[in-house]
């Protein structure tokens, strides 16, 4: 080979090692890819560990961050960032709290909290939206931190993220955030037959006139801990048909919340947004119980709000029955520095129902014609009680032929003639039980009229009941003239002995009158 072509394949190979070399060490971005499907966000990443990477990135030699100090996303000679450090630490040395406090997800989500309130904006990569996912490119390997700098406008069930991850390759995350969740109830009785209330439902119903009780609870976030401050608002929106009794009560897993912790909005009128009522609570961490002993809330912890309405005269009968509409406004970003409003998120809102019924009572006569002079008493059986109670006072009046009793709930009625028309009978007492079923979608979907062995009734009597609009209605018939008493009764045995007398004594006459005509 010349001397020539040897130089020749020299330079070639050490262009190949430059080549390789330069390669090796241009990798001068990291892509950070962050799945959520909703447009809207601004995820911005800081630096704030930097190092030398080192490893090949396989299972056996993973890549290692060594040299560790602070990174461009943090001020290390920020006064108030070291004080917070050694607060919380007893240092504000970076390799000993990146050691330290990112060795469990509960470290560096604190770590995350404090680090977070002192980073320094200018150094912020900001991410680009790319459909579903967003995208953000780092110069550097290191360990960022991941914050929302901006949410979707809709401020329904929106949370803010914030966490530490390490960067050093290429990676895909979801966002980590929490939302607490909320429920809303309606308490149902059928107090004919319980003395208690059944509790969680999301239908019921009630006679106008009772206090319905109502629960809403709040589930606080798992991240609830990040949270320097925690507010927890409770909106209510009630039907016309519904009347807030302002009794509210607070409670945190059963311990009662002392009422100085919170405020209850509530004038008579609808809110400014619409709201019947609201229920504030500033800041969760300062709930104390009615002795002033503080109240332990942590993540997952229920908060309770019960209440009662009274069902009123403005009540719908049947379908689609009174509403109650509940959400709850909360805290979503645990990095909130105090400046401006503090952002919020809303839950979904939750509805439930009240339904009530009617009756309507049309007296006739034996040809089937309206019948005036008549008055009635209806009953309800009360369980609490023991017997029936009336339900309010007789209806009566000269030209009433249709009797109505408005707002019913379920249970075991008597219906009692208490004024006969003039030359008729009077009725027996009739006993009947109203059988309901509902839910909160859907409405009433089955309302039935049963006799007191629960069976449908037969023969002329027959009650109609609609489930959609509520109504029961049936013809109570009078019959004219004197009734004798019934078979059994101590009427009728008086009518044998004194039957029994005649007879008798009709005997005792005719032979004493045949012994008289022998003897003459």
């Amino acid at each position: 080979m010349s001397k020539m072509k040897r130089l020749a394949s020299v330079l070639l190979a050490l262009v190949m090692v430059f080549a390789l070399s330069t390669a090796a060490l241009a990798v001068t971005s990291y892509t950070i890819t962050i799945s959520n499907d909703e447009d809207g966000y601004v995820y911005t990443a800081y630096q704030i560990f930097e190092g030398d990477l080192s490893g090949t990135g396989t299972q056996a030699d993973p890549y290692v961050l060594t040299n560790v100090d602070w990174g461009s996303g943090v001020d290390p000679t920020d006064t108030d960032f070291q004080a917070a450090l050694l607060a919380a630490y007893g240092t504000y040395d970076a390799a000993t709290i990146a050691d330290e406090q990112l060795t469990t997800q509960a470290r560096a989500e604190a770590f995350a909290d404090i680090v977070g309130k002192y980073l320094v904006a200018a150094n912020g990569v900001d991410s680009t939206d790319a459909g579903s996912t967003y995208t953000i490119e780092v110069s550097e390997p290191g360990y960022y931190l991941i914050k929302n700098t901006a949410v979707p406008m809709t401020g329904t069930d929106i949370t803010y993220t914030n966490y530490i991850m390490q960067v050093v390759a290429d990676v895909t995350v979801s966002p980590k955030a929490a939302a607490p969740s909320s429920d809303k109830t309606v308490s149902d009785i059928n107090d004919s037959d319980d003395t208690t209330y059944t509790t969680g439902q999301t239908s019921a119903d009630h006679d106008i006139g009772d206090d319905v009780p109502f629960t809403l609870t709040a589930t606080l976030p798992t991240n609830y801990g990040a949270y320097e401050t925690y507010q927890l608002n409770f909106h209510d929106v009630m039907d016309d048909g519904l009347t807030f009794n302002d009794d509210v009560v607070v409670s945190v897993g059963g311990v009662v919340v002392d009422p100085s912790c919170y405020t209850v909005v509530y004038t008579g009128q609808p809110l400014t947004d619409g709201c019947t009522f609201e229920v504030l609570i500033e800041d969760t961490h300062d709930l104390v119980d009615e002795y002033g002993d503080p109240i332990h809330v942590a993540g997952s912890s229920v908060v309770t709000v019960s209440y009662t309405a009274e069902l009123n005269e403005n009540a719908v009968i049947g379908n689609p029955g009174n509403e109650n509409t509940s959400w709850i406004t909360y805290s979503n970003n645990p990095t909130w520095d105090g400046d401006g409003t503090e952002p919020t998120g809303d839950t979904p809102p939750e509805t439930v129902v009240v339904f009530t019924y009617e009756l309507i009572v049309n007296k006739v006569d034996e040809s089937g014609d309206p019948l005036t002079g008549a008055g009635f008493t209806l009953y309800k059986f009360d369980e609490d009680v023991g017997d029936y109670v009336a339900v309010g006072a007789e209806l009566t009046g000269t030209s009433m032929t249709t009797f109505t009793w408005t707002g019913l709930d379920d249970g075991e009625y008597m219906l009692v003639e208490t004024t006969t028309p003039a030359s008729y009978n009077t009725m027996d007492n009739l006993y009947f039980t109203v059988t309901a079923v509902h839910n909160e979608t859907t409405g009433i979907t089955s309302l039935t009229i049963t006799d007191a062995q629960g069976e449908l009734f037969q023969g002329n009597l027959t009650f109609i009941a609609d489930a959609d609009t509520g109504e029961i209605e049936t013809d109570i018939e009078n019959g004219a003239g004197s009734a004798l008493p019934g078979t059994g009764g101590v009427g009728t045995t008086i009518f044998y002995i004194v039957g029994g007398l005649m007879v008798f004594g009709a005997a005792v006459l005719l032979i004493t009158r045949k012994r008289m005509g022998k003897a003459e």
